[in-house]
């Protein structure tokens, strides 16, 4: 299977589906599956500008509204991460993960997903140590600060990326702090002369990622954020970072024994930053990773294949087994050890309900496309030209649809009415501008009653 790897998209996805597309014509060979690290920028209309952290005079739409409308619809199956410049109330409306537009399935502030039996794991956001372990508090419409904090990576998404095994592929917006320390650092900072501090204090990248990278030991991890390209390998138990986890991480979750004996160096971490969509940038990576399906993946000469996209069996139970810890609150519940023996059994335990509603639905419970079908929300640009911009808050069937299928209760955004999951992808644009007018009439109608 051939894989494209893209790092900051910045509302560019034009281009990048362009030079992928010309990648395929110039070496023959098909490109089957595009990961996009970050800042893709997935604005459906103007409104959802209010919700982008970016200066205001480098605000702009970019290329998503009209992958979301239909208008244009992803050649290749797509893979994408939040980053630290999105629209952070659409990402907050698929906390769990779920379809962006068509073909364009944005993986949760983190999760783990199958593609043709490779597993895909991946960590949204960036890490700021004062947000790290607080709970989901930011509400909508953000406040500048809260604007800035949502895109905050938190303890409680690392718990459960750390309760995974080993994947094939990380995806994550930060660097893992550290990892510059097992490629040409020096080479870096002449690109780069402003991360010499940060390289030489180890605040280089997320501390809860480094944990991560040590433990999980994933083939490949890729990263964007710092918009300059950078390759480095991962010997895991061999080449000590310069400063350890436990000194440079205050935030890190506890992951073992503090004693625990070196192990022998057996697995190794392919790790690649790539930089942002933009001229003199290397942005894009091609590579080929084996699956289980490549013979029927070779047969398939006529046109190109819609890849098998599965949610993780492990992912799910955790999901269950971490329910209970996730909070709306400042303070997040403590928080267990990944390695917590109780937690332990009691993702074991969901994992067998988990087989169980397997059993039940049948061959199509993992499957994403039959199960967590794509479907409209906000209006298209086309649509909101009718209507002052304002941005609106709305309950995602796509996440009432995960949280079903898993068997948890739906807490994101439910107390706004959304659009039936039966209701089709083609938005009925008179209804939901009716809808629209009679929310903001009941605003008012509320603030003059409180008057």
């Amino acid at each position: 299977m051939r894989i494209a790897v893209e790092g900051c998209s910045h509302g560019e996805l034009d281009r990048i589906y362009d030079e992928i597309l010309e990648h395929e014509q110039a070496t023959s060979q098909r490109v089957d599956l595009v990961l996009l690290c970050g800042d893709i920028q997935a604005l459906r209309n103007e409104a959802d500008l209010d919700s982008l952290a970016v200066p205001d005079k480098f605000k702009r739409l970019g290329d998503f509204h009209r992958y979301y409308s239909g208008e244009k619809t992803a050649p290749i199956l797509t893979l994408v991460i939040g980053g630290n410049h999105e629209a952070s109330n659409y990402l907050w409306e698929l906390y769990y993960g779920g379809w962006l537009a068509p073909n364009i399935y944005y993986m949760g502030a983190a999760g783990c997903v199958n593609v043709e039996g490779i597993t895909i794991a991946a960590a949204s956001g960036i890490y700021k140590q004062r947000d790290y372990s607080r709970g989901r508090y930011e509400q909508q419409p953000y406040s500048p600060d809260d604007l800035r904090s949502v895109y905050h990576t938190r303890q409680f998404d690392i718990t459960k990326l750390g309760l995974l095994s080993r994947p094939d592929i990380f995806m994550s917006h930060d660097w893992p702090n550290g990892v510059e320390q097992f490629g040409d650092t020096e080479s870096l900072i002449r690109c780069k002369p402003f991360f010499r501090e940060e390289i030489q204090t180890s605040t280089l990248g997320s501390p809860p990622l480094q944990a991560l990278l040590h433990d999980l030991q994933p083939r490949y991890w890729f990263s964007a954020h710092l918009h300059v390209r950078f390759t480095a390998t991962v010997v895991h138990g061999a080449a000590p970072l310069k400063t350890s986890i436990a000194e440079s991480n205050p935030e890190s979750i506890p992951l073992g024994d503090e004693e625990e004996e070196p192990r022998i160096p057996t697995q190794t971490t392919n790790f690649l930053a790539l930089g942002k969509c933009a001229s003199r940038n290397e942005y894009l990576h091609f590579f080929d990773i084996s699956s289980p399906r490549d013979d029927f993946l070779r047969e398939q000469t006529e046109q190109r294949p819609d890849l098998t996209l599965e949610f993780n069996r492990d992912w799910l139970a955790i999901t269950r087994a971490t329910q209970e810890y996730f909070t709306f609150h400042r303070r997040q519940t403590p928080l267990p050890s990944p390695r917590d023996p109780a937690l332990l059994a009691r993702v074991e335990q969901e994992r067998d309900a988990i087989d169980v509603k397997a059993r039940n639905i049948g061959p199509a419970f993992f499957c994403i496309r039959r199960m967590q079908p794509f479907q409209r929300t906000a209006l298209t640009q086309n649509e909101i030209k009718t209507l002052p911009a304002s941005s609106y808050i709305f309950s995602n069937p796509q996440t009432e649809a995960f949280c079903q299928l898993v068997g948890i209760p739906n807490l994101i955004n439910t107390r706004t009415p959304y659009l039936p999951q039966g209701k089709s992808k083609e938005t009925n644009a008179s209804e939901e501008i009716a809808r629209i007018r009679a929310m903001a009439h009941e605003r008012k109608r509320r603030r003059r009653a409180g008057s």
